[in-house]
């Protein structure tokens, strides 16, 4: 059940009972949007939200096909904030589950533990090529310590601590196919902000039989909503227009109306043709380059940065399957580039309802580019190259108990963080807070890869500068620290 809060003016809880409120349009219905949303409406405020898609939720939408449910990406529900957590629980009470992380790297016809431990990687490789490869990362660990320079690119990060054996092996191909750019063009800051670093002493001690644990760098446990992790943003919704305000799907965002540097208005397009809806503020989670441009023309210089940034896309083949479970994992990572998926998930590993009783569903991830070869590719032909390349990583044939299959798209699943990326990122961010009330976060409109919980804690603190009037030009940044997200979370 979703506590009720009064908002702070209940005489006004009704947005059409008092157009004289300030009213702040949320520009994207995601795990920002509607956090923002819902901060603005419990404390008395007119919100809407404006979302494109038919669905609320964004990259964390549920979708549902015959029964059975697919999101727009794997995820999971994990957090360092008691505020987030603590709101999740209001929203989704006793349909939150808590579940257990299994996950493999698939290489060579081997099985990983992910997150790599080098103990099993080297047990795998056998002596002579595991003695490689350990002296390759003893070798790189040690002159990590000794060295100062800072990394520049993603192949300086990785293999200066785990040697050009593991890189070559597992980051490297990895890397590029998911990015689709090589790894000597991507920033330092990816690694260093999802990779944990393991203990050379430690791997030495688990090699002999010394049973020393790495330190828990990632969430094993996580909590997931019955339905789906929509379901949070579903019932967020729900919870908004109980306090009188609204959320309108459908709707796709043309541009705004300003008044010198202020947002007075915006434009969009629903069903029913062109509107415009006054505003005193929004909060933007569009990708940061389509934002700034709709702010106004943008300088020469600034443009040429905004056309630097490029998201990776992403198709999706969902499959609908009879019958048990095809393995044991929530993920299994491919990161071989002759095989056209970069992960592969089972949904009903994360909640039992993903699919009807006695079935299955996989759901294969698949990186690309708007318009490129594989995002305009027949269903037919994507679901026979993807169940060939399962057959030769070692899974059963889909085909005999295939019911049916559909992709999905995400035209901007990643932020591509390219050499130079964060210069292209901090200008376009400077000319958005030239302009009053607006404001621009999540992971598209900060341009960074966030989980959910930073997305949802943006939006928050969005909402709030708004309200007191305050500055937001650090709202950006948070969550930007240099430890790992998943180190300290509430489920590790």
């Amino acid at each position: 059940m979703i506590r009720h809060v009064e908002p702070a003016n209940k005489k006004t809880a009704n947005a059409d009972a008092d157009l004289d409120l300030m009213h702040v349009v949320m520009l994207g219905g995601g795990a920002c949007g509607m956090s923002a949303a819902l901060e603005l409406a419990r404390h008395g405020m007119r919100a809407t939200v404006l979302e494109r898609e038919p669905r609320v939720g964004g990259l964390c939408g549920t979708h549902e096909r015959d029964g059975f449910r697919f999101d727009f990406g794997g995820h999971r529900f994990i957090t360092q904030s008691n505020t987030i957590a603590s709101l999740v629980d209001e929203l989704v009470g006793d349909d939150l589950l808590e579940r257990k992380r299994q996950s493999v790297i698939l290489n060579g016809g081997n099985r990983y533990k992910y997150p790599l431990e080098l103990d099993d990687v080297l047990r795998q490789y056998g002596a002579r090529r595991g003695g490689r490869a350990l002296f390759s990362y003893a070798r790189a660990a040690l002159a990590q310590r000794l060295r100062s320079a800072p990394d520049r690119t993603f192949q300086d990060w990785v293999t200066n601590r785990f040697g050009a054996d593991l890189y070559g092996t597992f980051f490297g191909p990895y890397t590029e196919k998911l990015w689709g750019i090589a790894p000597e063009t991507i920033s330092a800051d990816w690694a260093a902000q999802r990779i944990s670093i393991p203990s050379l002493a430690d791997v030495a001690l688990r090699l002999c039989g010394l049973a020393r644990p790495f330190a828990r760098t990632y969430a094993r446990r996580y909590r997931y909503p019955r339905l789906g992790i929509g379901q949070i943003f579903e019932r967020c919704a729900t919870a908004i227009e109980r306090y009188g305000s609204t959320v309108r799907t459908g709707a796709d965002v043309l541009g705004l109306a300003m008044s010198g540097r202020r947002v007075r208005a915006v434009r969009y397009r629903d069903a029913n043709g062109e509107k415009e809806i006054a505003c005193d503020a929004v909060i933007s989670s569009l990708s940061l380059p389509r934002f700034a441009r709709m702010l106004g023309g943008l300088p020469s210089s600034v443009e040429r940065h905004a056309d630097r940034l490029r998201f990776r896309a992403i198709r999706l083949l969902n499959v609908l399957l009879e019958g048990p479970p095809i393995s044991a994992n929530t993920w299994m990572y491919v990161s071989e580039p002759d095989y056209l998926m970069a992960r592969i998930q089972e949904p009903i590993h994360r909640s039992p309802d993903m699919a009807p009783a006695g079935a299955t569903s996989l759901m294969l991830e698949i990186p690309c580019t708007v318009g490129d070869a594989t995002w305009c590719a027949s269903e037919r032909d994507i679901y026979e190259r993807c169940v060939r390349d399962l057959v030769r990583l070692g899974l059963p044939d889909l085909r005999p108990r295939t019911r049916s299959y559909f992709s999905s798209y995400v035209p901007e699943g990643y932020p591509i963080y390219h050499l130079g990326y964060d210069d292209d990122r901090r200008a376009l961010l400077g000319h958005v807070a030239q302009y009053e009330g607006a404001i621009t976060c999540g992971r598209q409109g900060a341009f960074r890869y966030i989980f959910m919980d930073t997305a949802m804690e943006m939006g928050i603190e969005a909402a709030r500068a708004v309200m007191a009037g305050r500055d937001a030009t650090r709202i950006a940044e948070l969550g930007n620290g240099a430890t790992l997200h998943e180190g300290k979370a509430l489920t590790a």
